[in-house]
């Protein structure tokens, strides 16, 4: 027997609600596979397990569990868990009940269950516990709630439209079924949904502006050689090497608009494999040799392929390059995560013509750098001597050699 633990997705919730088990319980499950759906402050997560075994559930849907600790059991057989729930361990071991974390019954029915990015959203737009209890849901997600800010039914958009809450409920459900009968329906999968909660609160609350710098590799093409390092690599040494220099681009926003500064540059980096979006975290990039760093993202890839994970691999990011090199790519402007306030974007590797000083055309090799930033706290100015000072070092043998030396 194991212990399903819930590992901590971030740093900046303490446990997260357990929206469904998707298995049974007393099912046989495999390694790697998924189990249940969470959702935590920021996304809706996928629980899977670690080996293969017979799952047995020790809370149900609906419960708010904290990090690190188990939500279920895994077996190594059926006849194992048999004898565990026969015995008197499994009598000592309580498990949350149904719907644990309700509010009281009201004439609509009992207070459904809301995650924190659900709860947060709710109360940032108005939405009250009539109108979400309308929906008829034990547990409301945060894309939940986003489908009823889409569709106007905040206090202000019900008011204006004369709706009461079951009319709310009936406007969800007719659109909903607005299409033809005759149209294909896809349901989103998990971990788009997540990232549909994400980037709706990111151009909700973010003013984002954007610039972009074409970089000539020139010198890094001949300063490479056979060096095993990439683009990327020493894009994250440039990066991590003005932390001194524009400390607010890798600081965390604060109330009362306050920034808190990170201590030392840890540069997260976007990975996608085709099992997903993950950001793991390149820590204190600035001193550490760029071997490591290349090691450290070979390694990222093999994680994001198994989905394995360590549960620190997420933690400290401070700034983050979000790639999209691959070919052909020439501009991309990511959203700027909340907690964050720029994101600097990779685009792929080019050709193209320029004109030597006697005017004989000649091809260099290029790429685009660019920066999506929160208006808030960095100016147009930030932004162009930013990325004018990587496009120097990416574009210098000398700084070339410091970076990757």
């Amino acid at each position: 027997m194991r212990e399903l633990l819930l590992p901590k997705f971030n740093n900046n919730d303490e446990g997260c609600v357990l929206v469904g088990w998707t298995v049974d319980d007393g099912a046989a499950v495999s390694a790697d596979a998924v189990v249940a759906e969470v959702e935590t402050a920021k996304a809706l997560e996928e629980l899977v397990a670690d080996a293969d075994g017979v799952l047995h559930r020790l809370v149900e849907a609906g419960a708010h569990c904290a990090f690190g600790r188990p939500v279920g059991l895994l077996f190594d057989s059926r006849q194992e868990r048999d004898d565990y729930l026969a015995s008197p361990a499994a009598a000592a071991v309580t498990t949350a009940p149904e719907g644990q974390g309700q509010g009281e019954d009201h004439d609509g029915g009992p207070d459904p269950v809301l995650s924190d990015a659900a709860r947060t959203l709710a109360q940032d737009h108005g939405i009250r516990t009539e109108q979400l209890r309308a929906l008829g849901k034990r547990v409301v997600k945060a894309s939940d709630v986003q489908r009823l800010i889409d569709q106007g039914l905040t206090d202000q958009g019900l008011t204006g439209q004369g709706l009461t809450d079951q009319g709310a409920a009936a406007a969800v459900a007719a659109g909903a079924s607005a299409a033809s009968e005759d149209a294909a329906v896809v349901r989103l999968s998990a971990r788009q949904r997540a990232v549909a909660a994400v980037v709706s609160e990111a151009h909700r609350t973010i003013p984002a502006a954007f610039a972009a710098i074409a970089v000539d590799l020139t010198a890094f093409r001949a300063a490479r050689g056979g060096a095993p390092y990439g683009l990327v690599e020493l894009l994250v040494k440039a990066i991590a090497a003005r932390h001194a220099d524009f400390p607010l681009f890798f600081a965390t926003p604060g109330a009362d608009h306050t920034l808190t500064l990170a201590p030392t540059a840890n540069v997260g980096v976007t990975v996608d494999v085709g099992t997903g979006l993950f950001i793991p975290v390149l820590k204190d990039a600035a001193r550490r040799p760029i071997g490591d760093l290349t090691d450290d993202l070979m390694d990222f890839r093999v994680s994001a392929l198994r989905q394995n994970f360590r549960e620190d691999a997420f933690a400290d990011e401070a700034i983050t390059l979000s790639l999209h090199n691959e070919p052909d790519i020439i501009l991309a402007a990511p959203i700027v995560h909340p907690g964050r306030t720029c994101v600097v974007t990779l685009c792929a590797e080019r050709s193209e013509v320029a004109l030597a000083e006697d005017g004989t055309p000649f091809t260099r090799p290029v790429t685009t750098v660019a920066v999506t930033y929160d208006h808030r706290y960095l100016n147009g100015r930030d932004a162009v001597r930013f990325l004018t000072a990587v496009k120097q070092d990416l574009e210098t043998a000398d700084a070339i050699a410091r970076l990757a030396g």
